[in-house]
């Protein structure tokens, strides 16, 4: 008797793509970057059951990942915001305790979001434009953060804006040297973030406000 056909699951990645690497990154045998490193794209099919669909749609912060010939299987259930949970003052000894007890849960997206200067909005309010990126706030739980008893929350990025007419870049870089030893090793973990833009008119003066309360960052844009 004839063996039954391996099915596949086939994504596609969408025009919405903001070139983050994230897929490529955490699927690298499904994705790979264009050489313009302009948006992503897949080369190949994954076996069903290899990885959860689900995993591979959400690592994209922008939604641009698409199961495009099977269904999709029941969504996992809603995201609550994640623990806090500290080491304590130099005592690391639960540290397999503390990390079993997260293993597992997906953090929100919007923080996934936050990583890579997506969690944002921008407003024209006639002589300006306001811009408002939420910065991360959670360092994201894996092993090694417990392991190295890293703390749960997240160091303030250090910031810049950069004005050339109509042409902002706003960017994000995470600083500690402690924290920075994740990135690389935890999915959808970048050490910072660069958001490009451009607006209708050009840009004669802006302002920046940041709250480390809130972990706000605003920006305002005088028009020209």
């Amino acid at each position: 008797m004839a063996e039954a056909a391996l099915q596949l699951e086939e994504y596609t990645v969408t025009e919405d793509c903001i070139a983050c690497d994230a897929c490529c990154n955490d699927f690298p045998d499904i994705f790979k970057m264009n050489a313009e490193h302009t948006r992503a794209y897949t080369t190949d099919k994954s076996p069903v059951g290899k990885y959860n669909p689900w995993d591979i749609i959400q690592v994209c912060p922008v939604d641009a990942i698409k199961l495009v010939n099977l269904p999709m299987p029941p969504k996992p259930e809603g995201e609550k915001k994640p623990e806090v949970v500290d080491a304590g003052a130099g005592d690391n000894s639960n540290w397999k305790e503390r990390w079993l007890a997260v293993q597992g849960k997906k953090e929100p997206q919007w923080e996934t979001l936050k990583r890579y200067g997506m969690a944002s909005s921008i407003a024209d309010e006639g002589d300006r434009y306001l811009l408002r990126f939420e910065l991360p706030e959670y360092v994201p739980n894996h092993e090694l953060k417990f392991k190295w008893g890293l703390p749960d929350k997240m160091p303030d990025y250090e910031y810049s804006v950069a004005i050339n007419g109509n042409r902002v870049k706003v960017r994000g870089k995470l600083t500690d040297p402690e924290i920075l030893k994740l990135c690389g090793r935890v999915n959808s973990f970048p050490d910072g973030f660069l958001r490009e833009m451009t607006f209708d008119k050009a840009v004669k003066a802006h302002k920046e406000n940041y709250d480390p309360e809130t972990r706000v960052l605003e920006v305002t844009l005088d028009k020209a």
